[in-house]
């Protein structure tokens, strides 16, 4: 069974078909986003050593120790994510921009509180939190384009064939795109020189016969779903100055992507065999997790807090399926041709286990002005550092052991550990109103290694936000913009000559969102 989900796994764990922002499944799920509510969102994400805010159920939940009364909460927000690339030479401008807006739920909560003394020597209060979180988001869109003379997107299905233990005169299992590739003539097999078996491309110029200068090559990547955390948190509070809890988390994995890949014949030639190909490819990632998170808040003094926590790695039960439709028209050859995955080719249906890396965190927060009095000017500044080794992450195929570590040894080597860090600030004035900012910075999940191309994947997130909080009810107001750099590897092949660039990714994403919580 392992055989048949190499093809499909090989772009998920190798950088051949790109995931998101991500090369792999695992970094998709390990390298998450800024999240929580407005609030917290608006200081950066900050929330380990700062407490009472139903963000910290996910980030610290012994910060939910500090609630002494109950409260419900939702949010909504909006998301804007923006792509420019460059691939190849030749590009439509259209080819080099991609967008995609969604509208999510980012958080549902309740917190509830139980007030049992007021004293520094006893237990003085248990919270209990319940809702969800999401932790990362996956709607985006690349595009790239460009004119080639060296390779073709045919150049994978073929490596993919020959991977799969493929006979071309029997051909009783293939790859979805490469099945209905071979099953239209666009790659068939011929007699070389050596008088062996081998496959020829009619879209690749350096493989067809036909006279085939150059083609005009186009990708898509459009990706959507996301990561929701679901937990239970306890937090217990002893002195009103030692805070220790500890919950459950559930996280739920929903990935679906569309993989568009073109060429069409840059020469105008109607009779070398091929005129052009579309091929689409479905695939969708889904699956469950479970982990705990063990946080400690500690008040120094009233002005200085220090907090930790620790989450365990987070074990996942995945399925991932795909199919793909491809429709293609190689002139004298073969003519024009429309299939669906089928007949040569298989859907894929395989379900394995994934290890994410546990994290670590630590933060500390120090509030200024007159807290005794409710009409002053008051606020804080907070800090995070998170760590999390993203070269841990690991796979378990059951019926391929040796597999399994053949992939776990390639995420080693392709990435490494990264250090997280988060700052942000809050003024309060006239009781009710507040004033946020804060800054994120994500360090960078590559090995610093030719094969992830030097690139600094490191992402900076700039916030701010409103907030209006009165006895019975708050609303914030939260907007966000993150940066980066990243690279998107369309496909790999055996051959160096026929390799493709890598198309580097200057990534955009704004994120406005408002948070409404009612207190009881």
């Amino acid at each position: 069974m392992i055989k048949s989900i190499y093809p499909l796994l090989g772009g998920l764990l190798l950088t051949v078909s790109a995931m998101a922002q991500s090369p792999t499944d695992a970094l998709m799920i390990s390298n998450q986003q800024p999240s929580g509510t407005a609030r917290t969102q608006a200081l950066g994400g900050v929330s380990v050593g700062l407490g009472g805010d139903f963000s910290s159920a996910f980030s610290n939940p012994a910060g939910i120790g500090i609630f002494k009364t109950g409260e419900f909460l939702i949010s909504g927000g909006v998301g804007i994510s923006k792509n420019t690339t460059s691939y190849l030479p030749s590009a439509d401008p259209l080819d080099m921009k991609g967008s995609r807006t969604n509208f999510q739920v980012p958080n549902l909560g309740l917190v509830f509180a139980s007030n049992r003394a007021s004293g520094p020597n006893s237990w003085n209060n248990f919270s209990f939190a319940i809702g969800s979180n999401r932790q990362a988001n996956f709607n985006n869109r690349i595009n790239i384009g460009g004119v080639t003379s060296s390779t073709s997107y045919t150049e994978y299905w073929i490596d993919q064939l020959w991977a799969a233990g493929f006979n071309p005169m029997d051909p009783s299992y293939t790859p979805t795109g490469a099945g209905l590739a071979f099953k239209q003539g666009l790659i068939h097999p011929y007699i070389n020189s050596k008088g062996e078996t081998d496959l020829l491309s009619e879209a690749s110029p350096v493989r067809q016969t036909g006279g085939l200068a150059s083609i005009y090559q186009r990708a898509s990547l459009d990706t959507k779903g996301g990561v929701n955390d679901y937990t239970f948190a306890f937090g217990a509070n002893y002195g009103d100055r030692l805070y220790i809890g500890a919950g459950l988390v559930v996280p739920s994995v929903n990935y679906q992507e569309t993989l568009s890949v073109s060429e069409d014949d840059n020469t105008g030639n109607p009779n070398n065999n091929f005129k052009y190909f579309d091929y689409n490819q479905y695939t969708k990632i889904s699956g469950l997790g479970i982990a705990a998170n063990i946080g400690i808040l500690y008040k120094i003094t009233d002005r200085f807090r220090i907090g930790a926590n620790f989450r365990t790695p987070t074990k996942y039960s995945m399925n991932i399926t795909q199919g793909g439709d491809l429709g293609s028209d190689t002139e004298g050859w073969g003519g024009k041709k429309y299939n669906t995955a089928g007949d040569y080719s298989l859907l894929k249906d395989y379900s394995y286990d994934l290890t994410a890396p546990l994290r670590l965190s630590g933060g500390a927060s120090y509030f200024f002005g007159n807290l005794k009095d409710p009409d002053a000017v008051t606020g804080f500044l907070a800090a995070d550092y998170e760590y999390v080794n993203h070269s841990k992450s690991k796979y378990n195929f059951a019926d391929d052991k040796a597999g399994a570590r053949s992939v776990n040894d390639a995420i080693g080597f392709l990435y490494r550990s990264a250090s997280n860090f988060k700052v942000g600030a809050e003024v309060k004035f006239a009781r009710i109103f507040a004033v946020r900012g804060g800054f994120a910075q994500f360090g960078n999940p590559y090995s610093n290694d030719s094969y992830n191309m030097s690139v600094d994947a490191s992402r900076k997130t700039y916030s701010g936000g409103l907030g209006v909080r009165t006895k019975g009810i708050y609303v914030d107001l939260t907007y966000s913009y993150t940066q980066g750099k990243d690279f998107y590897q369309l496909y790999t092949t055996d051959i160096a000559d026929y390799y493709p660039p890598a198309a580097m990714v200057d990534f955009k994403r704004s994120n406005i969102m408002a948070t409404v919580g009612f207190k009881f």
